[in-house]
């Protein structure tokens, strides 16, 4: 089977990150199965609801990984245009408000090809 491979429109690496994460960012593409598909496809299953990070990563399991920075991918597909803020907030599990996203028209052209 072949693998879906697409290019995010921005910069991977964080002005703050190391030289060899600018690098290895160069190289990065969205494709099915990774961190970044993943949450995509699950914004794109909440539809109007919308999701705030957290509960995105709890409904694709990422919060469970160890190390996994689900939140940090959540922004990155922010960046991009896939994802946006509705205005809405929602309670964490921790009592505090985060914000409420749901998926673009462009995500949703996006998350639709990843599940071809």
């Amino acid at each position: 089977m072949e693998t879906k491979q697409l290019q995010l429109n921005f910069d991977h690496a964080r002005h703050s990150d190391p030289e060899t994460s600018h690098l290895a960012a160069k190289s990065v593409k969205l494709r099915a199965g990774t961190q970044q598909a993943r949450l995509l496809v699950a914004y794109d299953c909440a539809s109007l609801r919308g999701l705030t990070d957290q509960e995105a990563g709890e409904m694709t399991g990422l919060i469970n990984r160890p190390g996994c920075g689900y939140w940090k991918r959540c922004s990155d597909l922010r960046r991009a245009g896939y994802i946006m803020f509705t205005g809405e907030t929602r309670t964490s599990n921790a009592g505090e408000q985060q914000r409420v996203c749901v998926i673009t028209l462009l995500g949703r052209s996006i998350a639709s090809t990843l599940a071809q």
